[in-house]
């Protein structure tokens, strides 16, 4: 109950800033500021089933319960200029500040205390009829996110990991077209994170819209480590990534019934490593939206490739690379294990989930994952048993207006055959409470 007041009594503080968005002229420039914030308040117990938190800056093992708050307020504005009926000029500029309190999260990414203020968005940008560039930093997403969404990890003395307010890419340029149908991007975006190492992805990414509700997309990248980074701990110089996907698609006249699928590759090699991964998943979801609640049902399976042996020079395990979040489990794949265990590598999941629409601002949701090792290891230490860990998931989903929106959860994960080798015999729990305000 304390964590669920710490939530709404954080959310009641920055319901007064909640105003957003403000649209004004200077002369013949249009502009836009915009705010948005959020705060959290997580409590967990049983931490890595019971083996305790793990501080990934001293490497010291710690408690296995967790208590802590998180809050980010991000403030910005944007202008654009018409210089006539084809051609325009814009620009934007936002700034993130954020803060963890308590113990830190229970990965061990951050401590109670860390927090940092720093420039997100800060780009200029110039389009004329169905083109446009963007240079600086920047988001940028790529289908539903599987692979390229999000900038910056926010870890260590950055704060908030678990509400991960950054997703800027940074010193990029997008050059986009759209037309009708056919979308297309080439992109150059680094990801800047030190902490992580750094990385720029270049590509071209490029979606068709099939029919009213389906959209097949297309992405070649490719990757290259800068080196900058202070703990540089995945290789990743010379990958190429090749992805093709099936979006939102609706076959013979089935309106309820929505399919997503994907599939990638990465391939190539570089400083003396070669990659050999994959990943894919398939989804359906069906709407019963002439029931009252208007109940939903779906099922996915997704698998991320892992590495038999990860002390030769051939990577294997799949990469994540820039993964973002949109929705419950997309593409943060269970939110006690894809926050703290398995991070969409060496991993497969069946994922059940059902909803219902209680009112039109709450939603009461459940997911149940099942996840298995794809590969006999865990982090490189061997394992009898491929079956990890089941995870289960209650959530309350409320959104008042179209900017506010706040959860409940309780998350419980049960450790499986090789869960238990490599950890502990205990249940991993979460009770999570976050508000968010974006515009």
């Amino acid at each position: 109950m304390r964590t669920f007041l710490g939530t709404f009594v954080l959310g009641g503080l920055l319901t007064p800033f909640a105003w957003g968005e403000n649209d004004f002229t200077l002369g013949e420039v249009h502009g836009k500021s915009t705010l948005s914030a959020g705060a959290a308040s997580l409590t967990t117990h049983g931490i890595n089933f019971g083996a305790g938190r793990t501080d990934q800056r001293s490497g010291l093992s710690a408690s296995d319960k967790a208590n802590w708050q998180e809050l980010y307020l991000k403030p910005g504005v944007a202008l654009r200029l018409a210089v006539d009926d084809e051609r325009v000029i814009e620009t934007a500029v936002s700034v993130v500040a954020s803060q963890t309190w308590g113990d830190g999260d229970a990965g061990g990414y951050t401590r109670g205390g860390d927090g940092q203020v720093a420039i997100e968005q800060a780009y200029i940008g110039a389009g004329q009829g169905n083109w446009s560039l963007r240079l600086g930093n920047q988001d940028y997403r790529v289908g539903s996110g599987f692979i390229v969404m999000d900038g910056n990890f926010d870890v260590l003395g950055q704060g908030s990991y678990w509400l991960g307010p950054r997703s800027a890419f940074h010193d990029g340029a997008l050059l986009s077209y759209q037309h009708d149908s056919i979308g297309a991007q080439a992109f150059s975006l680094a990801v800047s994170d030190r902490y992580q190492g750094d990385y720029r992805l270049n590509g071209l990414n490029v979606d068709f819209r099939l029919v009213d509700s389906a959209t097949l997309g297309a992405l070649a990248m490719a990757v290259e480590s800068t080196g900058h980074g202070e703990r540089f701990e995945a290789p990743r110089d010379g990958m190429q990534v090749y992805n093709l996907r099936l979006l939102d698609a609706q076959f013979l006249g089935f309106n309820d019934l929505t399919f997503n699928a994907e599939h990638a590759l990465q391939r190539g090699h570089g400083r003396g490593v070669s990659y050999s991964a994959e990943a894919w998943y398939a989804q359906a979801d069906y709407r019963f939206s002439d029931l009252p609640l208007q109940p939903q049902l779906g099922y996915r399976h997704a698998r991320f490739s892992g590495d038999p042996d990860p002390s030769d020079q051939r990577q294997k395990g799949w990469d994540p690379l820039a993964k973002g979040f949109i929705d419950w489990s997309t593409w943060l794949v269970g939110d006690v294990v894809g926050n703290y265990l398995l991070f969409n590598s060496n991993e497969r999941v069946d994922q059940y989930r059902a909803r219902i629409q209680l009112n039109p601002a709450v939603a009461l949701g459940a997911i149940h994952y099942q996840f298995s090792l794809d590969q006999a290891n865990y982090q490189g230490v061997a394992v009898t048993s491929r079956r990890f860990a089941d995870e289960n998931t209650i959530y309350l989903d409320w959104s008042p207006t179209e900017r506010i929106f706040a959860s409940a959860s309780f998350n419980w994960v049960k450790p499986k055959a090789a869960a238990r080798q490599v950890f502990g015999d205990s249940t991993f729990r979460a009770l999570e409470m976050y508000l968010t305000y974006r515009y």
